[in-house]
């Protein structure tokens, strides 16, 4: 006997782990769209702008992840969460298998780093197992996989967390005027939902995390990397890169980087810039 089913989801825990990535992946193409589009003026203020820090780099970055993601919006849900993310968005979020309640999340970061990025626990969204001086080290999820939403007919409904960042990787420059700094590529990283991570994390050698920065000693909150490579051997797509290489105007070169029949691949695309 067929069992029916809902033609119409909206319960993201009703899909196969495969649909969930599709979901994160059309996040993603949102994301390096409207990041593309604004590139040549990101790194017109990027590169020209003041700051006394390495910190106040990052603020420059996180600005200018605000800024393109204000018109980036999809159908926009009034509620807000706390969280210790730089950008976070509840929307309806459409896909051919169904319209789901989605929390977008999206932190910015700022390195002369390209290969990985440092994570505090309150932004982990998938629990971590990884080796560190041949010990095994476990860390739990802050991000929840969700966050229930109260539905106009007393029911809740699960919005699903997505958690991306968008890493400006950069040069400096010793000047005192005008640019200050070389912004070379901007990476921008879908982490795997806590769902699946039967297939990302499995164990402590299957995995793209590793010992982040903190002194336990000092009584600092954990923290753990993320590295690039083993993320994009994992799935190609998750790692995406605009970079700055003489491309069109001075925007980066537009590229989506998928997983083909034969590996990897990639594709231009195209972009209207501001």
């Amino acid at each position: 006997m067929n069992q029916w089913r809902p033609t119409v989801f909206q319960d993201y825990r009703l899909l196969a782990p495969h649909q969930v990535e599709l979901i994160e992946k059309q996040s993603l193409r949102t994301l390096v769209q409207t990041m593309q589009d604004n590139s040549k003026e990101s790194k017109e203020i990027f590169d020209n702008t003041a700051a006394d820090s390495d910190t106040e780099v990052i603020v420059i970055a996180e600005d200018l992840v605000q800024y393109a993601l204000t018109v980036a919006e999809c159908f926009p849900i009034r509620k807000r969460f706390a969280g210790f993310i730089d950008y976070k968005q509840v929307r309806w979020l459409s896909t051919p298998f169904g319209i789901f309640p989605q929390v977008l999340l999206v932190d910015a970061k700022a390195s002369t780093e390209n290969n990985r990025d440092t994570l505090q626990q309150s932004q982990l969204c998938m629990d971590a197992e990884f080796k560190s001086n041949k010990q095994i080290v476990k860390l739990t999820a802050a991000v929840p996989p969700h966050h229930e939403l109260d539905m106009q007919g007393g029911a809740k409904l699960p919005a699903i967390t997505t958690s991306t960042f968008i890493h400006f990787y950069y040069e400096k420059l010793s000047s005192h005027s005008p640019p200050y700094r070389n912004l070379r590529s901007i990476f921008l990283l879908a982490l795997p939902h806590q769902g699946l991570k039967p297939r990302y994390n499995p164990d402590p050698d299957t995995t793209f995390y590793g010992q982040g920065k903190h002194s336990p000693a000092r009584h600092e909150l954990p923290r753990i990397r993320v590295y690039f490579q083993r993320l994009r051997e994992m799935c190609s797509w998750r790692l995406q890169e605009l970079p700055y290489d003489g491309g069109r105007n001075g925007f980066a070169k537009p590229v989506w980087r998928d997983v083909g029949p034969g590996g990897e691949t990639t594709t231009p695309f195209e972009f209207r810039g501001p």
